[in-house]
């Protein structure tokens, strides 16, 4: 069962990295760890550290929840630089008064 689950992780990293088009030594060197390491996270024949999952992650701009559990993350702040990128900048401080207002509200 670990192996499957090993696989099924190493899987999704290596599709993440080639999303992004970095090569494996590249991504090894930005997590520290060996290429030959990587490789064999990525085959799942090893497993990593939570210190590993946390510098894959953030190399690659990705939940825990993608890379272990397989779930886009639909309440990640992505989304939101994505509409606020597509937004006119004039209309910037209006979105910023009402995420404060909706803060202060739902806090009450």
């Amino acid at each position: 069962m670990k192996k499957c689950l090993d696989a099924q992780i190493g899987h999704r990293i290596r599709l993440k990295r080639e999303e992004q088009k970095l090569s494996r030594e590249k991504l090894a060197e930005c997590i520290e760890v060996s290429p030959q390491f990587l490789a064999q996270i990525e085959l799942g024949r090893r497993g990593m550290s939570s210190v590993t999952l946390y510098k894959i992650c953030s190399a690659l701009s990705t939940s825990a929840d993608y890379i272990v559990l397989g779930r886009e993350c639909e309440n990640d702040l992505s989304s939101i630089d994505k509409m606020l990128s597509n937004l006119n900048p004039k209309y910037l401080p209006y979105v910023e008064d009402l995420i404060k207002t909706f803060i202060l509200a739902i806090n009450k």
